[in-house]
């Protein structure tokens, strides 16, 4: 098989003399050393301690291979890691091995989502996300959910992100994993950031301020983390989102002694592409200090430097830049800054093409040696059929993700998903409710005489009942569940793992909590109620069967009286 790009050759394994006590207590040494920040090193050795495993020995070839895929990234070797991935998931399913599973998925999230390939890095997570859940794992459940809100950063769903990312917190917290706990805090920094840039865009100033307060917290508690774990890497990484966070409050003090702890660490211990980020750091301090000249001395610097910086912090720098001259009244120099940006852009997409045309050779070729190996064993005709079975329900899912990310969006009254997103989500939900073995139940809400609301009070008050009932659905079902605006006063709630007498206790309890709502705030005179639909057990084949019904049963509740939850 040929290597592609910077996908190490290996030589081939000597089973002669293998001592496996001695290959997992070095593995467990080269672990220790990556996390605390010598990537090239440990990676170095974990290809050669790869080369001493015997090919029989899967599962130890599969854990090297995912531990490669996992920090392979740490270097820049996005292909490389998928590669490993690839591998490491092929020997998984092999062994029929959730554990690794989760691993190798997870490293595979990451890097699609590092490609732009969102659609295809929200899948890979959901799956690790599964295959975590499989086999009881809370800490690489809290990977899978940290990949996750990475995967909805890249579909620039950066409010998905943070909920992804604070449930990965919530389980990482209980999980004793120091390493994944500081990944959490430290990605969750990173979206509040995404968000301030948001807010920044769209003029929110309230959203921006909340956004920068999160974004610091995290980043602190990030930061308290990687000083604990000892991580010269770790600590750097944090400081860059924690400075990123004070340069937006304008708390300019506060950040120039971490700008200069981060630039030192950085540049000390060979951070080549954090030095750069900690320089661009600088130069954003000087302009927002009122020094903008300086700031675009050390921008062009960066920028003309010998070794030219990656693509994405090029294009970071030449940002920087245009911003810098347009603040110094150089209208010219900033406008050439922006063409070579667009430009810059433009070539980024066509080199994530490029790769992502490896990433499928790469796909193709770690199927075509499984396929060979499959037809060397008794049951060869068995497993072909599998792969291929399998291969139709990735590309089922992958169209899934992708209409997924096409129709993941918030409704802008009530902050819930829209309608579009409950259409391609709620599939995906009982099939995996089905594959599971789990019941689901799906309930219909509806505001009961809605329009009679409108007339008499005005749509403003329309609009404040349905984001203020939007508060009471959110606050009241569990944060996993799905739960989507469908309509003008309709909604849609999906309960995975909840039978329908549950669910009915449920939304019985919501029901009341509507009754009992003081409207009255709202305006003099008004009273809410609603009406529940709900259907669900064992998922049926068709996510339509089960959403009809539960419209069904709201009609049910309609005739008979409003005001009442029916069960189908």
């Amino acid at each position: 098989m040929p290597a592609l790009l910077d996908v190490p050759t290996l030589p081939a394994p000597a089973d002669a003399g293998f001592d496996a006590d001695a290959f997992d207590a070095r593995l467990a040494e080269l672990h220790q050393l990556a996390s605390a920040g010598a990537y090239d090193a440990s990676n170095d050795a974990l290809e050669q301690l790869l080369a001493t495993c015997p090919d029989a020995d899967l599962r130890r070839r599969a854990t090297v291979l995912a531990l490669l895929a996992h920090q392979y990234p740490r270097q820049g070797k996005l292909t490389a890691s998928v590669r490993c991935a690839t591998l490491a998931l092929a020997l998984a399913d092999t062994l029929a091995d959730d554990p690794l599973r989760a691993d190798a998925l997870t490293s595979q999230a990451f890097v699609y989502a590092q490609l732009l390939m969102g659609s295809e890095a929200l899948q890979a997570g959901m799956k690790a996300l599964a295959a975590a859940r499989r086999c009881g794992d809370a800490v690489r459940e809290a990977w899978a959910l940290n990949r996750v809100g990475i995967a909805y950063a890249s579909l620039s769903n950066p409010a998905q992100a943070c909920t992804s990312a604070e449930q990965a917190l919530e389980i990482a917290s209980t999980a004793c994993n120091a390493e994944v706990l500081f990944s959490c805090h430290n990605n969750l920094a990173y979206f509040w950031l995404r968000r301030v840039e948001d807010a920044t865009e769209s003029d929110d100033a309230t959203a921006k301020t909340a956004a920068i307060a999160s974004a610091r917290y995290t980043a602190e508690q990030a930061t308290t983390l990687a000083r604990q774990s000892g991580s010269s890497f770790q600590v750097a990484v944090s400081l860059s989102n924690l400075v990123n966070a004070l340069l937006a409050g304008d708390l300019l003090d506060e950040a120039l002694p971490l700008l200069n702890e981060f630039g030192h660490l950085a540049h000390d211990h060979g951070y080549r592409t954090l030095a750069i980020e900690a320089d661009a750091q600088r130069a954003l301090f000087l302009r927002l200090r009122g020094e903008p000249q300086q700031a675009a001395r050390i921008l062009q610097a960066l920028l003309g430097a010998a070794t030219q910086p990656p693509p994405q912090l090029r294009r970071l720098l030449l940002r920087s830049l245009y911003q810098t001259h347009k603040a110094c009244g150089q209208f010219r120099e900033a406008l050439a800054r922006l063409e070579e940006l667009m430009a810059l852009d433009r070539q980024i997409n066509r080199d994530n093409l490029v790769l992502q045309t490896e990433i499928i050779l790469i796909q193709d070729q770690v199927a075509q040696a499984q396929a060979r190996a499959d037809s060397a064993t008794a049951d060869a005709r068995r497993e072909r059929a599998r792969a291929a079975h399998l291969e139709h329900e990735q590309q089922r899912l992958r169209e899934h993700a992708m209409a997924l990310d096409r129709a993941a969006h918030e409704d802008v009254l009530t902050g819930l998903h829209n309608r579009r997103h409950a259409e391609f989500a709620l599939p995906l939900l009982v099939e995996g409710a089905r594959v599971a073995g789990q019941v689901i139940s799906v309930a219909a809400i509806d505001v009961d005489h809605f329009k009679r609301i409108n007339d008499s009070h005005g749509h403003a008050v329309g609009d404040a009942v349905l984001q203020q009932l939007a508060q009471l659905l959110r606050h009241r079902l569990r944060s996993a569940d799905l739960l989507a605006r469908v309509g003008g006063e309709e909604f849609l709630a999906v309960l995975v793992g909840i039978a329908p007498p549950q669910a009915a206790e449920i939304c019985e309890r919501l029901r009341l909590a509507v009754v009992e709502h003081d409207w009255a705030a709202v305006t003099p005179g008004l009273v809410v109620r609603i009406s529940v639909g709900i259907a669900g057990g064992m998922p049926p084949q068709a996510a339509d069967t089960l959403l009809h019904r539960a419209d069904h049963a709201l009609y049910a509740a309609k005739r008979s009286g409003r005001n009442r939850v029916h069960v189908d």
